[in-house]
């Protein structure tokens, strides 16, 4: 390990552990749910949310890099490509202090596409968002911490508190103001690739988000909460929730009916298909869960 890099001691297993609980405690008990591909619902509850939105998500545990003007840059011929994010982020002026990154992964063996662009199918669909989930921290200790505001530092429980819920006054709450969410990067895939060496690199802060081909993908904050703010505040008020038959149709286009059997209820055949692709290629999906009548009326309401 060189001088310039900064250890993590998460795994993305745990980042997609801790975000899968979080979203099914904020969900709880709310007129919108955001339900992982293993979570169960009650009969009521299949009954209730009669249409939805699909996220796609692919954790990630960020690692950092001391900037340029701290250790200076091999010029060795053969140096890591590493030493170039290093060097695009200090001359393009990008907070480095330190950045964090990211690499693709590599293909599976028997896997017929990149990770990444099974990812990308996902993406900007009119039944589905895709994207890449990664902490703003390289410390577990400090990960952990951010699920705890200032004010319950010391509860045990870091859920306790209502206000974080995925609901406030009949109306969806700000996902954008909880401290948890707001302590991930959230990057959309934008371009197909043929090998995994490529890197995502951002400030710790969440911003300044650099593909390295190399280019700019944007200087403007990019956490988890300012996506799904963005993307969940577009499915109620343009009233973007499909049917979740529109759903299953249209994930299958590309694939089989994989793990589904024709009796199944459309939730079962779309969370059966889900579950096959996470174990084809560990892409994780979450569907946003509503009813179509009260999002109607919730427009009228308060759009």
């Amino acid at each position: 390990m060189s001088r310039y890099q900064i250890k993590s001691s998460l795994s993305e297993k745990q980042i997609e552990s801790d975000v899968s609980g979080f979203f099914g405690w904020i969900s709880r008990g709310a007129p919108y749910r955001l339900l992982d591909v293993d979570e169960q619902l009650t009969g009521a509850d299949k009954k209730f949310y009669d249409s939805g939105f699909a996220f796609f998500m692919q954790f990630k545990a960020s690692k950092g890099l001391e900037p340029a003007s701290k250790i200076t840059p091999s010029t060795r011929r053969n140096r890591s490509s590493l030493e170039s994010v290093r060097e695009f982020r200090q001359r393009h002026g990008l907070e480095d202090n330190p950045s964090l990154y990211f690499e693709l992964r590599a293909m599976a063996k028997k896997a017929a596409d990149f990770q990444h662009n099974i990812l990308m199918d996902y993406a900007n669909q009119p039944y589905s968002q895709a994207f890449y989930v990664a902490p703003l921290h390289l410390d577990k200790d400090e990960y952990y911490n951010c699920l705890f505001d200032s004010a319950n530092r010391f509860k045990s429980q870091p859920y306790y508190y209502k206000r974080y819920r995925l609901y406030r006054n009949d109306w969806v709450s700000h996902v954008g103001n909880i401290p948890f969410l707001k302590e991930h990067i959230s990057i959309i895939p934008h371009e197909r690739v043929t090998t995994h060496k490529h890197y995502y690199s951002y400030s710790a802060t969440g911003c300044d988000i650099g593909w390295h081909s190399p280019e700019i993908i944007s200087e403007r904050p990019n956490r988890l909460s300012d996506v799904l703010r963005k993307e969940i505040y577009k499915c109620i008020s343009e009233n973007n929730l499909l049917n979740l038959n529109e759903i299953y149709e249209s994930l299958i286009k590309d694939y089989d009916n994989l793990g589904s059997q024709p009796h199944d209820e459309p939730l079962e055949r779309i969370q059966n298909w889900a579950r096959e692709i996470y174990e084809q290629h560990r892409v994780r999906m979450f569907l946003f869960l509503g009813n179509r009548e009260m999002t109607e009326r919730y427009r009228e309401l308060y759009a």
